[in-house]
């Protein structure tokens, strides 16, 4: 805790955040009066306030208003003033329920649970799903679909595929595709997907000579969806819920616009080390979340891992919906682990 937050301060602080979290009005010195036992004169929690203002834990909206907390207040009240909380009881049996009987993917599972915090929460969700190496291709087919037609089908070794379909410059009869199908079993099955990178692909391409033309196209789109096959994933569900937390619809489009840039929501997340935690906007750089936070925690099995939370204005009920997104993330390592075994029997 800062070292120039004494008792009487932190006490002050507190109540101005608990009460704003519950009102989302500016908290003055009268209110103050009401709420504190033993409470000091009224100028001296003006004097205190102000202090706590020059700290850059309180803003003061207008000159005649109360105080509201800053980000920096936000953070100072979860890091540490607010004490734990225990998931309400109901809030848990509605976790359990919803994921009580989930026969899906692995890599549908972080989606559904996002829903569920959705609506237990009424914020937008946000997850993240990690692919942790060991994905080989199992089979790399080409079929014919039409004269200057093909599908490419990816196969990785734990069944899952990808397809597209490529025109081609050139007509590829049998011979092309057998020949596809050869260089396949010697330059691509068995390897791993992430070394299955564009330059790789390239060198497999020049050392077919005068074919590398025709077998280019082909490689290229292989090293693109073994790219997409590896990737994280990122998801926001109930992109509703942004134009109705937070203050305009300028911010919710800028909100989903940084989600779906991918990369940087990737960075943020994986900032999470260990249960529960906070993000809170003004750390991150991006003008985007500047007066919004991010409560999210890390799930995990050996294979697959990721991040599940919510997104919403600094003003959120930290304690219920922490436990909750722990607990949730609790949820989804044993529900994911047991899903990995299945897949495995």
């Amino acid at each position: 805790m800062d070292a120039q937050l004494d008792e009487r301060k932190v006490t002050i602080l507190k109540a101005i955040i608990k009460t704003y979290l519950e009102t989302g009005e500016p908290v003055g010195s009268k209110a103050l009066n009401l709420i504190l036992k033993n409470a000091p004169s009224a100028a001296t929690l003006r004097n205190e306030m102000s202090e706590l203002c020059d700290l850059g834990l309180l803003a003061q909206p207008h000159t005649s208003a109360g105080r509201v907390p800053t980000s920096n207040g936000f953070k100072v009240y979860v890091d540490t003033l607010m004490q734990p909380e225990k998931i309400q009881s109901g809030d848990k049996r509605f976790i359990d329920e919803s994921l009580s009987d989930i026969h899906a993917a692995p890599e549908k599972i972080p989606e559904i649970a996002g829903t569920l915090l959705s609506k237990l929460t009424g914020l937008p969700s946000v997850t993240c799903f990690v692919i942790n190496g060991g994905l080989t291709v199992r089979r790399l087919d080409l079929l014919p679909i039409g004269r200057k037609t093909v599908m490419l089908l990816l196969i990785t070794n734990d069944g899952r595929t990808r397809s597209r379909l490529i025109r081609t410059d050139i007509s590829f009869d049998l011979r092309h595709i057998n020949e596809f199908v050869k260089i396949a079993e010697k330059k691509i099955n068995g390897k791993g997907l992430c070394e299955l990178t564009r330059a790789y692909m390239q060198g497999v391409a020049a050392a077919l000579g005068i074919d590398a033309f025709a077998y280019m196209p082909l490689l290229s789109a292989a090293a693109e969806m073994a790219e997409g096959m590896e990737a994280s994933n990122v998801s926001l569900t109930n992109e509703a819920a942004l134009y109705s937390v937070f203050d305009n619809a300028a911010a919710a489009r800028r909100i989903i616009s940084l989600v779906n840039l991918r990369e940087p929501m990737l960075s943020l997340l994986d900032g999470i080390n260990g249960g529960v935690g906070v993000i809170f906007g003004n750390d991150t750089g991006f003008r985007e979340l500047s007066s919004d936070a991010i409560i999210a925690a890390k799930y995990g099995g050996d294979k697959y891992s990721g991040t599940v939370g919510v997104i919403g204005p600094n003003r959120m009920s930290y304690d219920r919906i922490m436990p909750c997104v722990e607990y949730t993330a609790f949820k989804l390592g044993e529900i994911i682990s047991q899903a990995q075994k299945d897949m495995e029997e």
